[in-house]
Parts: C-alpha cells; structure tokens; sequence
C-alpha cells in the first residue's frame, strides 16, 4: 500500500470519526488540510464535509462547503436539502431539490418528512404524485412520511392506507405505526386498535406500543394503556424514554396525578427525569393535573439544554391555567432571546394566552409576528386560533377578514366564527355558516361524520337553539356522547355571555350551566337506559 493511499484512508477514518462526535474544531483542521491540496480531493470527501457541517449546525459553512464542492453529486444535494429542513427552512430545503439533476428516493423522501412536519399536506402530496408519475420506486419510509402529512384528514389517511395494502407497503412497520398513530389523533380508536392487533406480536416494535399507550392515553383508557404498559415490558421490551413519555402522556390526559408522580420516580431512578421527552411529559402532566405550574417549572429548570418541544410545552401549560397567561407571554419572550425560532405549536399556545387576556392588541403582534416567520402563512393551526382570538376578544372585523383570506377550513374554524357571530348577535351569517357544515358533513363517509359531529357538535347545536329561542329562555342539548372539555368551557362561556340557563345532557347524565356556573357536581342525573 502506497504512502499516499495509507494517509487517504487513515483521513478517511479521522473524518468520519469527527462527523460522529461532532468535533467540529478537529473537522475544521482536517478541512484546512483538503483545502490546502495535501489530500487528493473528491466528491466524497467533499460530502463529508457538508455533512459535518450540517449535523453541528453550521448551516452557512455547510452551503460553502457544497458551492466548493467541483462535481455536486445527488448525495451533496440531499445532506445540504435535510440540513434545511432540519432547521425548518423549507423554502431554502426545496430551492436546492429543484436544482438536484435526478432526484433520488432519499431526495424526496426527506422533502415530504419535511412538509409532513410542517402540516404542509398538500405540497407533501403534489411530491408523492410526482413520484408515482416518474415510477420513481418508493418504500416505507415515503408512505409513512405521506401518512403525517395527511395528519388531519381521515379521508386522505384511508386512501394511503388502501393504496399501501395495495402496494405491500403494509407490510412495513413504519406504515402501520403512523397508520394507528394517525387514526387515534383523529378520534378513531377503534381502527388504531385494529391495525396494532394486526401487526402481531412478531412485528411490533417500541414505537408501535409506546403509540397505542399513547393513543389509549388520548381517549382518557388509562387502564387499557397501563395494561398495555405491563404486557410490554412482560414482553421483555427495553422501556426508553419514549415508552415512559407515552405513558405520562396518558397519565396526563387522564388528569391522574398519583400515577403521574409514581412515574416521575421511576424516570428520575432511571436517570430520564432530565431528557427533554420524558421531561416534556413531566411538564405537561403537573400542568394539566392540577399540581400547579411551580412543579412543571421545577422540572423545565433541571432539563439539560431545554429544546423547542420544552419550550412549547411549558407555554402551553402556562396558557391551559388561564390566570398565568401572562407568564406564557413571557415564557414565549424567553425562548426567542435563548435563540430558539417559534413554530406553529408555539404561536397557537401565545395567541391562546392573548385570547385568555382579553388583549388583541398583543394578539395582533403574536398575528404580525407569525407573518413573518418561517411557517406556512396558511397554516391552519395558526389561523384558527387567530379567529378564536379575535372573535372572543370583540374584534368580529378582523376575524371576518382572517376568515374570508384562510385558504382552507375545518370544523375547528367554522365552530370559531360561528361563536364569534352568534356572541355578537349575527343570526343569519352564523346559520349560513352552520348549513356550510352540514353540507360539508354529508359529503364524508358515515364514520368521519360520527367523529366531526362528536367532537364539537354541542356548541353548534347552542349556537342554533341562541339564535331559533327568546332571550331568557333555557336551552338543552341532548347527544349520545359525553361532553368534551373543549365543549364544556364553550357552553360556560355561551351561558355567561347569554345570559341562559343550558342543559348539555347525554343519556345517563347532563351538564347544567346557570349564567356561566355549573352545578355543585357538575353533574345532575337525568335518566337510566333500562
């Protein structure tokens, strides 16, 4: 072996060793020594160096990095394309896939992850498109990405889920871990259940259980999650961070306190108490369960190097106790000055803890802000809790205006302007808007129209009984379902403001609101099925 081809591989080695720790002063030297010509140069090396770049976060050095590379090929595109939208630069991420000659698999799949992350559905699926057009092969990995992507719409998630069988992707565990997680986050447990009993015990992995722990958790079955929790590790399963944040994500879901502290135990004798998974669902858990915000805080200060997730979470706790919304204001100031960029979640918690305020003069900044960020200026999540903000805070005009320009509805931003005309006293536009939903419900599949109506169909029926009854005179709303908390703070709200005495009752119990006040239980009897 020649001297020359001796120091090649032994700086072959060195590089990659750097890349892996993320050494980025040794990577630097190594770099002034390929640059000097002291070490035959070549794409590869090349490459190597835009990845190091890239995963300590060096976004500009990275770009020079690639501009210096002589012959860019599709790897040198797809590291510099992953390390944007890592960063969620997105724009910058697909400038540089359209410059990319002959688009790799890991080309597109990087971009469509990408937009999935983003809730950017339809740029996600003009991608897949392009794909199946090119007979471009696919794998796991792209359906799965398209699957997030579809997050909202069960309809598009029922077609990927027929094209997959189809295609035999199924078969991939990745497939069928964002199927069940993606069926439970839209209200379909039972179709989550089905595909993880599908998977069988050989298939499953610690995503697929820690996702049905979470999923049990989401529609309040702690017993069936904690049950699930003990099979998994009777199974012999490593029980990780994720699995121990999916679990206090049942606890909190549940509000089950006591439970809660018994994990928080275990992850500080495991040593997870200061990972920022683990350490996200501690936050959430003494947020939601009533422990106050003092214990989430004093978990958020003993996180090592607190990440955008953490953040968000401890804003968000600060806007659900409505009496501190003024601290997640000043939670979402202390995040942006230790550096991080806000997202969609942290702008929808801010403009939440606005609307709690009664302040649109700070939610039009939060509005103002939000334009100008790196998100999607459609993003859903955004608009719809500006219209809430808006409409709740007396401001109809704006909503209005927001209303007519949002790209795209859902059922979250039709219930919000209708509250919004019916607080203000507009009968006919609010009607229009309800029979908009109506249509727009007979145009799905019986099962999606069961989970749209479930959700939040209390509030549309007060909102019709306001405005077809005399002032003063009680309201019931009768369903088969229980009332959700969403619904519940909704109908106190309507009362206070209407000034009306509302029954919300299902068929073993009901919800009397008085002028805002429920009643001493909260609950009173109304009859049995026999």
């Amino acid at each position: 072996m020649t001297q020359i081809s001796w120091t090649l591989q032994s700086f072959r080695q060195i590089l990659k060793s750097c890349i892996a720790s993320r050494d980025l002063l040794a990577g630097k030297s190594l770099h002034a020594i390929y640059l000097k010509s002291l070490i035959p140069s070549s794409t590869y090396l090349s490459n190597h160096f835009i990845l190091l770049y890239s995963k300590c976060n060096l976004l500009t050095t990275a770009h020079h990095a690639f501009n210096q590379t002589h012959e860019p090929n599709v790897f040198s595109f797809n590291a510099l394309v992953a390390a944007y939208a890592k960063e969620s630069l997105i724009h910058v991420a697909r400038h540089l896939f359209d410059q990319i000659p002959q688009p790799d698999l890991v080309s597109f799949n990087t971009l469509i992850n990408a937009y999935a992350d983003r809730g950017d559905t339809l740029s996600a699926l003009s991608l897949f498109r392009e794909m199946r057009e090119m007979d471009l092969v696919m794998d796991g990995f792209t359906f799965s990405g398209v699957i997030t992507a579809c997050c909202c719409d069960v309809g598009l998630i029922r077609q990927m889920h027929s094209l997959a069988i189809l295609s035999g992707f199924d078969s991939y565990v990745s497939v069928k871990n964002s199927l069940l997680t993606y069926y439970s986050k839209n209200g379909i447990l039972e179709e989550a259940e089905r595909v993880f009993d599908g998977m069988g015990e050989e298939v499953r992995d610690e995503v697929s259980w820690n996702s049905m722990i979470v999923a049990y958790g989401q529609h309040k079955r702690g017993l069936e999650a904690l049950a699930l929790y003990r099979h998994m590790v009777h199974r012999g399963f490593e029980i990780d961070m994720f699995t121990l944040a999916s679990v206090l994500t049942t606890f909190s879901c549940a509000e089950a306190l006591s439970g809660g502290l018994q994990f928080h135990a275990k992850s500080i004798k495991s040593g997870f108490n200061k990972n920022h998974h683990v350490g996200s669902g501690l936050i959430d858990m003494y947020a939601k369960c009533g422990a106050g915000m003092s214990e989430s805080r004093k978990v958020f200060e003993e996180i090592r190097g607190s990440d955008l997730v953490v953040w968000n979470t401890m804003i968000s706790g600060y806007a659900q106790n409505k009496e501190l919304s003024v601290e997640a204001l000043e939670c979402f100031r202390q995040m942006q000055r230790a550096g991080y960029r806000p997202d969609d979640c942290s702008f929808v918690c801010a403009i939440s803890a606005c609307s709690n305020l009664s302040s649109p003069s700070q939610g039009k900044q939060f509005h103002a802000l939000a334009m100008k960020s790196e998100i999607p200026s459609n993003q859903i999540s955004v608009n719809n809790a500006l219209v809430a903000m808006y409409s709740k805070c007396g401001n109809l005009q704006d909503a209005r205006k927001l209303f007519h320009r949002m790209p795209e509805h859902n059922t979250v931003t039709l219930n919000s302007i209708i509250a919004g005309y019916a607080q203000h006293g507009i009968g006919t536009e609010s009607l229009n808007l309800f029979e908009q939903m109506l249509a727009a419900n007979d145009e799905t599949g019986e099962q999606e129209k069961e989970i749209m109506l479930a959700h939040h169909s209390e509030k549309l029926a007060v909102a019709f009984g306001l405005l077809f009854t005399k002032d003063g005179e009680p309201l019931l709303v009768v369903k088969n379902l229980r009332i959700c908390g969403d619904c519940h703070n909704a109908i106190k709200l309507i009362s206070s403001i209407a000034q009306r005495k509302i029954t919300a009752s299902m068929y073993a119990e009901a919800k009397l609101f008085q002028l805002g006040v429920p009643s001493e239980s909260d609950f009173i009897p109304v009859f049995s099925m026999k």
